[in-house]
């Protein structure tokens, strides 16, 4: 395999993890004299080690589903204990009869004060019941209930959030953001049924979607079932790519055909076929975000029309803070995002763009959902891709993009992470590198900036594999802050879906995964910022994997607020 550059000796450079489908010029770095290896062989963050199922699972491991979940944790922007859980899942027994399974139909809502009327900045709590098909009341936990409050006017929401008492009763908390009537809105997200079939399968197969790779040599062809782990799908000849895949696991079956050998694999390919049994598929395509009925309605009074956000730019708020923040982290009031834990300063027009990406490398790594950052930055910074660059037409939409204003100084970036990578067409084995790939190959330079999106590709794989990427990416961003300690480093947390082919439990994972960016990244959270988008489409009610073009726009705005001074 021969690396492929795409970093120049620009003074500014910004790393983010995004995915977008613009063109891209791909660079040899053996033919850039600007571009160099990258080696700290003493550096305390250099060696990584793997990680073990116990001690993935190292929180006190609870007898009884969220049973040793704090109060505070439901509460947090950035879970810190929901691997405490995951074991418990994987005990639940398998169900038959789908009536068992908590219903939107049969369970109630109720305000906690039994009254309607509320004063602005209120904690709003809701009682919530379930009750199965059947009408009978559940008696343990683990059902994982959403709560978010709408106002009357367009696009005026919150996200709150839910605990759970483990005897099939919640506690639904939102905040009475603005004034005037509002609708609090209550869902079964995700039923622990659900959680249980599709990780349990999970852990048996490696990957909840069936990867393959493709072998050949000269006219022969084949191709076999990839995965994270050995040896399944009953195959039990397999060809280790775990160093090809940059230290971390991927194994694809030994072709069948004798004339083709583990050296012959040229591509992988994803797809959204699954070998779930016919009761689990259902269970998790309509046993999910499941509204409740009858929604209160209340009446919120006080002296202003909202609560504003602090007197505080982003941009000099201390870092940490994004860690440890409590849901939620904003709210909509009109059509616009205002944060709660600082003030937005950044107002998106062509000239702050400009002011703001100004002798910036700016470096978008990750899936389709990071692609679309570049797409709209690129449009606010008016870059065009010269069409005549080689390599900028009949791309790949997964092939490195990038592109230059001269006369602001300012390169855009984007890239795709490693395998497990689910292009949906044939990807080249040369073209799906890690992370910690990309961030070795950064030349020194003044500033940089990195923003990481590996989550919803990463959401169909083992709490175990995740924390091994996730690691492997902190030892090389350890690596860069030491040889560039200015760097800039955000990871654009998980978003909210609901669309119903979308088979995983994307509300658990969801925790799970901040919980292993939490404390992988523990000794960096005073340097790298932890942007919470769950909360910004959640209220909001996102359904596709990929969020509107408005939504997009508010998610950057966010990130070019902590980046820009204004």
């Amino acid at each position: 395999m021969k690396p492929t550059a795409v970093f120049f000796g620009l003074n500014i450079v910004v790393i983010s993890v995004v995915v977008t489908s613009w063109y891209c010029v791909v660079y040899k770095y053996d033919q850039n004299p600007s571009f160099r290896h990258v080696g700290w062989p003493n550096f305390t963050l250099h060696k990584r080690k793997a990680a073990t199922y116990t001690e993935v699972l190292r929180q006190n491991i609870a007898t009884t589903i969220f049973q040793n979940i704090p109060e505070s944790d439901y509460a947090a922007s950035v879970s810190k204990a929901f691997l405490s859980t995951y074991k418990s899942y994987l005990s639940i027994k398998s169900v038959t009869d789908l009536k068992r399974i908590a219903s939107n139909t049969s369970s109630t809502q109720s305000l906690g004060l039994n009254k309607s009327v509320y004063s602005l900045g209120d904690d709003i709590k809701v009682h919530i019941i379930l009750f199965d098909g059947y009408g009978k009341r559940l008696t343990q936990g683990g059902d994982i209930l959403r709560i978010w409050l709408t106002g009357t006017s367009q696009k005026t929401r919150v996200n709150g959030y839910v605990i759970d008492h483990g005897n099939g009763s919640y506690i639904g908390h939102v905040r009475a953001l603005w004034t005037g009537k509002s609708v609090i809105k209550t869902s079964i997200a995700a039923t622990k049924e659900q959680i249980a079939s599709v990780i349990k399968y999970i852990e048996k197969h490696g990957l909840m979607h069936d990867m393959v790779g493709g072998f050949k040599n000269n006219n022969i062809t084949e191709r076999t079932l990839c995965s994270v782990k050995p040896n399944v799908f009953g195959l039990s000849d397999m060809c280790n790519f775990t160093e090809e895949n940059y230290g971390l696991h991927w194994f694809c079956g030994t072709p069948r055909n004798p004339k083709l050998k583990c050296q012959d694999w040229k591509f992988t390919k994803g797809a959204y076929t699954n070998h779930l049994s016919e009761t689990e598929r259902t269970i998790a395509r309509v046993h999910k975000h499941m509204l409740l009925q009858k929604s209160p309605t209340i009446t919120i009074t006080g002296g202003t029309n909202y609560v504003p956000s602090p007197d505080l730019p982003c941009y000099t708020r201390p870092i940490n803070e994004t860690w440890h923040e409590e849901s939620p982290v904003g709210f909509y009031y009109k059509g616009k995002w205002h944060q709660r834990g600082c003030k937005n300063t950044f107002i998106p027009s062509k000239i702050s763009y400009e002011n703001c990406l100004r002798n910036q490398y700016l470096f978008l790594i990750g899936d389709s959902n990071i692609r679309s950052w570049f797409d709209h930055i690129q449009q606010k910074a008016d870059m065009v891709i010269p069409e005549n660059e080689k390599g900028q037409k009949g791309r790949r939409w997964f092939s490195l993009r990038r592109v230059v204003r001269e006369d602001l100084n300012f390169t855009l970036v984007w890239a795709v992470h490693e395998q497990p990578f689910y292009s949906g067409e044939d990807s080249p084995r040369e073209m799906i590198k890690s992370v910690a790939w990309y961030i070795d190959r950064i030349p020194n330079m003044k500033k940089v900036t990195v923003v990481l999106h590996n989550i919803l590709h990463f959401a169909r794989i083992t709490p175990s594999e995740f924390r091994e990427h996730i690691r492997d990416v902190k030892f090389a961003i350890g690596r860069l802050f030491k040889r560039i300690p200015g760097a800039r480093v955000f990871v654009k947390g998980p978003h909210s879906v609901t669309y119903v082919g979308f088979l995983i439990p994307l509300d658990f994972i969801r925790k799970i995964h901040e919980q292993l960016f939490y404390e992988e990244f523990m000794e960096f959270h005073n340097k790298i910022i932890y942007l919470n988008e769950w909360d910004l489409t959640t209220c909001i009610e996102n359904v596709n994997v990929h969020p509107s073009i408005v939504t997009v726009g508010d998610m950057v705005d966010k990130f070019m607020s902590y980046l820009c001074e204004a």
